[in-house]
This record gives C-alpha cells, structure tokens and sequence, in this order.
C-alpha cells in the first residue's frame, strides 16, 4: 500500500512537469551546456580527487595519464606504458599536448604530477596508494622511469586516477620521490590543465555550482563540443526531473525510477544507460569500536564468522535489486562485474535462507538476535538510505535489530576512518577492470582503517597471493579464483549491487555509451535534429 500511495503521488508530481515539455527547447544556446549533477566535488585539487563527483568535475579541465575505452586503459597524456616485473616501469609521454595557456605538457610536468599525487595519496586511507620510490626522466624527456618498493598490479588503475598538471617553476630535477617538499606540492593558482575546459566559476557546498570555457589552443582551435559547460548540484531527484522538463537543464543524472517509464517516450526527452565499474558492498567491522562501543560486544558478534554468514544468508539480493533501486542496480554475487577481468561466472549465486541463518544465530549465541547499526552515506546512482531500509527490514527476519544512520560523505568517512560502525553500505569502482587490482585495495593489510577496508580485515593466505600475483601477472586468473574462496568462507564484506547509470538529456543530444566518468562536457555532442519517438 505503500509503495501504491508513492507511485501515485510521482503520476501526480509528472502531471505538474510534463506540460511545459512539449514546448521546452533546449535549456541555453546552441553552444552552452546545463548540468545537473546529484553531488558536488569534494576537493578542486586533481591529485586530492577521489569521489565521482571529483572526476567528474576535473574531468574537463584535466587529462588523465591513461584514459578508459569501457574498462580498457588507452593512451591519455601517456603514449605507452610497460613493466615486465610490476615494479620497474617504464611511461613514454604522448607528444603535441598544450595546457590551457598554450604551453606544451613535457616528461617534467609528468614527473611532477605523479610524485606529487603519490606524496599527497600515500597517506591516504582509500586504497589508491601506490608504493612509489623513485620516478626518473631520461636526458630527452621521452621517458619516466617508475621504480615502486615492491610490484603492484594498481599501477595501471593510478594511472587512470593522475592527472597532468604544470610543474611550478622551481621544479627542476629529473628525479622525485613520494616525499615532495611542502613548497613543491602546492599548486600555483589558477590551476592549468591539459583538458578541453578551463574554470570560469566556482561554489563549493551542497548548492554547488561551476561555469567551464572552452579552451582555445595555440593554433585558435578548440576540441570541447561546447563554448561553456554549467554544473549545478541538486540532491532532489525531482527537482533535477522539474528541471529538465522546464528547460533549466539539458541533462540529469541519476532521475527517479518512476518516470523512467515515461519520460523517455516524450520526444523531447531520452534516455542513455552509461556503463558503470561501480559496485555496491556492506562493509563489515571485524574490529571493536573503541569509545563508540566500550564493551565490545557488538564487534565480538561481527568477529564471529557464523554471524557474518547469517547476514549474507539473509539478504536476498534479487528482492534488494527489484525493492531498493528499481531497476539501478543488479545483484551482485562477487565483486567483480561481468566482462571484467577475473570475474568468475562458474561460481554459483548467493541464495537467501532465512531458516539457516537463525540456526546459525542460535549456534553463535545470539538467538534472541543482536542490535547493529548501518551507515548509509549518499550513493551515486542509488538511494543509499532506502536501500539500507531495506537490508534493516531483511535482517530484522531473524532478530537483527538494525538502527540506519544517514550521514553526509565527510561525516561518514570519519566514522568509518575511525572504526565508528557495525555495517556501513559502501561502494568500489574498479577503475582498470581488474578485478587483482581492487582486491590489492580492500584486502593488502593496513595498519590503519582505510575506506575500502574499514574493519581491518587481513589473512595472511590472501596476503600471499596478493604479492604473488603482482610478481608473477600469468597468475593472477588463477589467484583471484583463490582468493575468492577464501573471501566465501570469511565474508568480511558482503557485494550487494552492481550499479547502472541511467542519465535523462535533451533529445537532440548524443552520449558516448562507452563512457564510465560520466564528464559530460567531453561525451555530449549535439544532433541537427532530434529522433521523434
């Protein structure tokens, strides 16, 4: 009943909107382009880029050193990349790029980027860090040697997270470590960039709002589709639904799953499904709390492996895809998602057994069940807080009292970085498609809490297969099947969804579909005229 009143009360929001549609044209000029984005930036750095919203702002005005045709890396800034042991490597620059003031980027502005973005992100708790020991220039500036501390498959994923930037002025050696000197790791103001875009206009917040111009290279021409590029934040689904029907947007990402089944059949409005590497997980805290939790007794409970394994058994995640996203998400049974490298469709689907999980409640000795709290941060792409009402009302079965928390990104971070949590629904995006790769983030061991590995969770048969397969490459199909055993039987996270990303644009409007980073400025381009549906 419920969900009927809900539905019926969207038809009644889509009556109010839909009107001003059959006359609405674009919402600019034939060269201006609106966004509407769910979040805003958390940092204007591009070597302090971490969140979606971050790469999808610095997208336009940054090139990375590797770029993404779907989950394959290309030649970004970078023309070629090799390593035969995955710890030397050897980065040829690409030539003939300008930054926005028309000077060209060098080997030197490369140098600079990756010591600087390794200095900033080795002390990092999100997974990205790469063990960088010395990078070097040769004589000609046609190659940068990489030597890490010890082989690492994430190279390559970093890579596709650095941005080029210019290196200041008294920047001058050939070689760099992670350990840049405070002078060297700021950036002058304003920031130059290699990207089609430069920034016109800035306002952080939760009404955040940016205006990109066009760059004009050296030679008068430009590559950006558009002369301006405005991107405003509106965490209402309807909202953002009201302004595109109204023309004050061109594209929106994330719309409500209700007016998927109609705005898409008005011929002013379509939809493109964008591909995605992101996956939704519950992550677990194997940990005590510390002051948040003084006895313990709710971590103990987590620790016991039978407990996690009724959690899992409970969650029925067809039910949670249908329910919680309608139609965002797909179960997830591993992390990785199909077509990625290690993905392992041999192995059978998880399956929802709320009688075997009281049994092993009641084995583990809580048969009256146990009291447990969930964060839920925003998501991008799902509605975080329904979907963790959901997993409360399926947990609830067999006496798990779930309390959900909603937390801003900063709050939620903070409590995870700080072991504040029993379950915190989290999300991982796998950047090169491999899935050794994302497991060197969620499982190499780490003294301190990380936020792909919050409940520090180690196991030294893991630990060895890590090192092994960054050794040895040809061994990583192999590995990951391994480790995926081992991860079955332990359950420190649970994967629960992989993502889509459904966007809503101006018909006259064409998206790249290979695209992963959503920067629109880059994959929209405009059609002489609009296909009426």
């Amino acid at each position: 009943m419920v969900r009927h009143r809900s539905v019926k009360r969207m038809l009644a929001l889509m009556a109010t909107i839909l009107l001003p549609v059959a006359g609405a044209s674009g919402a600019s000029g034939d060269r201006d382009l609106r966004v509407m984005t769910v979040t805003g930036p958390s940092s204007l750095d591009p070597h302090r880029a971490y969140t979606g919203a971050d790469f999808q702002l610095l997208g336009h005005i940054f090139d990375p050193f590797l770029s993404r045709d779907l989950f394959a890396p290309v030649p970004g800034l970078l023309a070629g990349w090799q390593s035969v042991d995955q710890r030397i490597w050897r980065l040829q620059p690409a030539s003939g790029r300008q930054f926005s003031d028309g000077r060209p980027v060098t080997g030197r502005d490369l140098l600079y980027s990756l010591c600087r973005w390794a200095t900033i992100n080795r002390a990092a708790h999100h997974g990205q860090p790469v063990n960088l020991k010395r990078a070097s220039l040769n004589a000609d500036g046609t190659e940068i040697l990489v030597e890490l501390e010890e082989p690492q498959v994430r190279l390559t994923s970093a890579l596709l997270l650095i941005y080029g930037v210019q290196a200041p002025d008294g920047f001058r050696e050939n070689s760099c470590t992670s350990a840049l000197p405070a002078t060297m790791v700021r950036l002058s103001a304003p920031q130059r960039g290699s990207g089609p875009y430069k920034l016109r206009h800035s306002k952080l917040g939760n009404k955040a709002s940016f205006t990109l111009e066009a760059v004009t290279n050296s030679r008068g021409q430009r590559s950006a589709p558009f002369d301006r590029v405005h991107i405003t934040t509106e965490p209402d689904a309807q909202q953002r639904v009201r302004a595109l029907a109204n023309g004050q947007a061109d594209i929106i990402e994330d719309p409500p799953p209700a007016p998927l089944a109609y705005l898409p059949n008005l011929p002013q409005i379509s939809l493109t499904e964008l591909p995605t590497d992101r996956t939704l997980f519950l992550s677990i805290n194997l940990t005590p709390h510390g002051p948040a939790d003084p006895s313990g007794s709710r971590s103990k409970a987590l620790a016991d492996v039978r407990v996690r394994q009724a959690i899992a058994l409970l969650i029925d995640k067809t039910l949670l895809a249908q329910r919680a996203t309608d139609g965002y998400g797909s179960p997830a049974h591993q992390i990785a998602l199909p077509g990625m490298r290690g993905s392992l469709p041999a192995r059978p689907d998880d399956t929802s057994d709320p009688a075997k999980a009281r049994d092993l409640l009641r084995e583990a000795g809580y048969a009256e069940g146990l009291d447990l709290e969930l964060l839920a941060p925003p998501q991008r792409g799902s509605d975080g807080g329904r979907t963790a009402d959901i997993l409360a009302g399926m947990l609830s079965v067999a006496g798990i009292r779930v309390t959900v928390i909603r937390l801003d990104r900063d709050d939620y971070r903070d409590r995870l970085r700080e072991g504040r949590f029993d379950l915190a629904l989290n999300m991982l995006g796998i950047e090169d498609g491999l899935i050794m790769s994302a497991f060197q983030g969620m499982l190499s061991p780490q003294a301190v809490r990380s936020i792909l590995n919050p409940g520090l969770y180690k196991n030294a048969a893991i630990t060895r297969m890590l090192t092994e397969a960054a050794a040895d490459p040809s061994k990583m199909d192999m590995l990951t099947g391994e480790i995926q055993t081992i991860l079955d039987r332990d359950i420190p996270f649970i994967p629960l969804l992989h993502m889509r990303d459904l966007v809503l644009h101006r018909s006259d409007l064409t998206l790249n579909a290979r695209d992963t980073g959503r920067v629109f400025g880059r994959i929209a381009t405009q059609r002489a005229s609009a296909l009426v549906r």
